[in-house]
């Protein structure tokens, strides 16, 4: 009786590690047939208007195990000009990079040169055709692409354009003196402080000019660089 427990132990247990083997093999099997099939053969960059090189080797070797959100993170701190990056697996081998720039926001003409900044004030680029874009004159230095403004009246400026939000037409934005700007919009003439609630000028403005609107006529100056706007007709 003992000798056939023994043996059906025996047994039982041999088939057990012939299971346990077949297993593991079929999983050797798959796991190298994923990476064989799935090896990233081609990266396509696919990078409008930029001119970027990517190190390709940084993508990894297996698209379905492509670490996506951390090498977006890596991209967008070291790329400054990208807005966004997207990535497009074509199955089985094809990774596609999608690169998108920042969008031009407004223009600065700074000692002679005219540079594309977006809404935070990132130097784009040069800039050949101003058209369609609000124009800030100021004195800024010369400037680097991928740079960030530091001119406070820029600064001020771009805050007040976002602010509006495109519901005054603004053409222009300069520097008045030391202390002020000022902003164009048709045959208004709007004064504003360099420094300090350019938000709040800007509500302010928007309830002045929607006022006026009713009336059918705007004003020529809104001085808005004191407690209370002053008007002149």
């Amino acid at each position: 009786m003992a000798s056939r427990l023994h043996a059906y132990t025996i047994k039982r247990a041999a088939k057990i590690a012939a299971r346990v083997m077949v297993l593991f093999l079929c999983t050797v099997g798959l796991s190298l047939l994923v990476v064989r099939v799935f090896t990233i053969k081609d990266v396509v960059v696919d990078a409008p208007l930029m001119a970027i090189e990517l190190d390709k080797s940084r993508f990894g070797k297996n698209l379905l195990f492509l670490p996506t959100e951390k090498l977006r993170a890596d991209l967008l701190n070291n790329y400054s000009l990208l807005s966004e990056v997207r990535f497009e697996k074509q199955y089985p081998g094809t990774l596609v990079v999608h690169l998108i720039r920042r969008n031009t926001f407004a223009v600065l003409r700074s000692q002679g040169i005219v540079y594309a900044l977006d809404e935070r004030g990132l130097v784009l680029g040069g800039v050949g055709d101003e058209a369609g874009y609000p124009v800030l004159e100021f004195r800024a230095g010369i400037l680097a692409i991928g740079s960030e403004v530091t001119h406070p009246g820029v600064i001020s400026g771009l805050a007040f354009l976002k602010r509006l939000g495109g519901s005054i037409p603004i053409s222009r934005i300069f520097e008045r003196d030391s202390l002020s700007i000022q902003a164009v919009s048709g045959h208004t003439n709007i004064f504003l402080p360099q420094i300090g609630d350019i938000s709040g000028k800007a509500d302010t403005l928007q309830t002045i000019v929607e006022g006026f609107r009713i009336k059918g006529a705007l004003p020529t100056v809104i001085d808005l660089r004191h407690e209370k706007p002053i008007i002149t007709n």
